[in-house]
């Protein structure tokens, strides 16, 4: 499977697998029916599979099946270099949750359900 999509993190730490809180995907890249199969290709493309599972406490199959499938739309945002957000996230963010319109992209948004910061014997509620 072609590698698309991209994955929204809590706080911008994209290299840990615990941060990563949404999968998102042009709603033209990748049929409803193949986005949590596209989800986890990407991850296993991006961090490997096992280390995922391994960070994370959850095998990345229930993961994907215990997430929320919705349509929103994403925006690319430019950030001025005087701005306090360009120290934490650089020239740009893309950012969801806005409606139609122009420079919006539809996308498929995959949103993880699963608490990756409890302990290893708690359960989630």
């Amino acid at each position: 499977m072609k590698i698309v999509g991209g994955l929204y993190c809590i706080d911008g730490n994209v290299n840990n697998a615990k941060d990563q809180s949404q999968y998102v995907v042009g709603v033209n890249e990748v049929d409803k029916e193949r986005v949590r199969e596209a989800c986890m290709a990407y991850i296993d493309d991006y961090f490997g599979k096992e280390y995922f599972e391994k960070e994370r406490g959850i095998s990345l199959k229930d993961l994907v099946e215990s997430a929320d499938l919705s349509i929103s739309y994403e925006r690319h945002i430019p950030i001025n270099k005087y701005s306090f957000d360009y120290d934490i996230w650089g020239s740009s963010v893309n950012s969801i949750g806005f409606g139609p319109g122009k420079g919006a992209k539809k996308v498929w948004v995959l949103s993880f359900n699963d608490n990756p910061w409890r302990k290893a014997n708690e359960t989630d509620i």
